[in-house]
């Protein structure tokens, strides 16, 4: 296994997913933007040492990290300040999209759902995943004719309004 540096520690508490390919795509999409030149050393590091994981290593340690980081310090940036909340909500970590998801922004999705997949011939997910999505009306009646199919079952259904979250129930816990 590796060993991170206190930086990199924190570079990964961030991060909004934990599977190897997004976490490398992030990664590098960072030190493609940061102007900061310190930074971007950490990142680059990072990055070298993910790719030489597995998927299995790599999610282990970048789950591991996001569930017993601690910063040393008070959140000082929008991204460890989500990851702190992310952390104290002790939510179940979905596959699909996450609840901060750039998706969950977009004009045009109009829906929110989570679900667990039940049926191996399911086209998004793999059968018992639970997942979130965030859809556009065509995207929510796919899902929900999928639901008739019997290939998933919606757990929870949110409608989304300029990335604010109006559930269907409140007092539904997942």
């Amino acid at each position: 296994m590796i060993t991170l540096t206190e930086d990199e520690k924190r570079m990964v508490f961030q991060l909004e997913g934990c599977h190897r390919y997004d976490a490398i795509q992030e990664i590098a999409i960072f030190c493609r933007y940061t102007r900061d030149h310190d930074k971007k050393n950490i990142a680059e590091n990072l990055l070298k040492k993910l790719r030489e994981l597995s998927e299995d290593d790599c999610k282990k340690l970048i789950c591991d990290i996001q569930r017993n980081y601690h910063l040393p310090r008070k959140a000082r940036t929008i991204g460890e300040m989500i990851a702190v909340a992310r952390q104290e909500s002790s939510a179940q970590k979905l596959e699909g999209h996450d609840i901060m998801a750039l998706e969950r922004f977009d004009p045009e999705v109009t829906h929110m759902v989570v679900f667990d997949v039940i049926s191996g011939e399911s086209p998004i997910g793999d059968k018992g995943k639970r997942m979130r999505l965030f859809l556009t009306e065509a995207g929510y009646q796919k899902a929900l004719e999928n639901q008739n199919k019997h290939f998933i079952q919606i757990l929870n259904h949110a409608k989304v309004e300029q990335g604010h979250l109006r559930y269907d129930y409140l007092d539904k816990n997942l």
